[in-house]
């Protein structure tokens, strides 16, 4: 399982992510929609270690 708990970015002044939480189970499968400049990058490159989370 795969669970972020109140995560939060930010790129300077600018708040990315605020406070996202999820959980991914096994086996389960998931899309994350959203807007262009919603995050939805940030997030995954968060999880992956690419960026480093505020909190």
């Amino acid at each position: 399982m795969l669970e972020v708990r109140d995560l939060t970015v930010h790129h300077g002044q600018l708040q990315a992510l605020d406070g996202i939480s999820l959980r991914v189970f096994p086996g389960e499968v998931y899309a994350i929609i959203g807007a262009n400049g919603a995050g939805k990058s940030t997030l995954l490159r968060t999880i992956a270690g690419l960026h480093h989370p505020s909190s």
